[in-house]
């Protein structure tokens, strides 16, 4: 009787866990999405969440901001280091969130590849454009690239 009980449990737990993969693939499948992933990364942005916000960077990212102060410039950071080096600093204590808040977005996606583009309304009257570039490596959506610019007045 022991050994049918035995026999019996390992067979419902083998179908169970055969069953349950697909549900696992499925799972999986919901961060193919890169919509997600650029979500993530905006709310993590605007919460000042460092750890959240350094996890969504490839580590052979590059970035062109013009609004970096450090870089004053159309310099481009290139690597990990270079955007966490730059970018840390307005993710210290008592900083203000950049309250971004996307508008006009647009996604394509091309394979393992995202093109991202936005606008979000600035202090003022200005508006910031944005285009982020994210690519699936090893089933995560990493950001390689971030082109910012800015715009004096509303798009048409």
């Amino acid at each position: 009787m022991r050994a049918a009980r035995r026999t019996f449990l390992l067979s419902a737990g083998l179908t169970l866990a055969l069953l349950s993969a697909p549900l696992e693939a499925s799972a999986a499948d919901a961060t193919d999405d890169p919509r997600a992933a650029f979500e993530h990364f905006i709310a993590a942005f605007n919460a000042l969440d460092w750890n959240a916000f350094r996890a969504c960077f490839a580590d052979d990212a590059s970035v062109f901001n013009p609004d970096i102060p450090e870089v004053g410039t159309l310099h481009r950071l290139d690597g990990r280091a270079d955007i966490e080096r730059v970018f840390q600093g307005m993710f210290a204590p008592g900083s203000a969130s950049p309250h971004i808040v996307p508008e006009h977005l647009r996604i394509q996606r091309f394979g393992d590849t995202a093109v991202i583009t936005f606008e979000f309304r600035r202090p003022g009257a200005s508006f910031g454009r944005r285009t982020v570039v994210l690519n699936r490596e090893q089933g995560r959506w990493l950001i390689v690239h971030i082109h910012a610019s800015n715009a004096a007045r509303a798009p048409n």
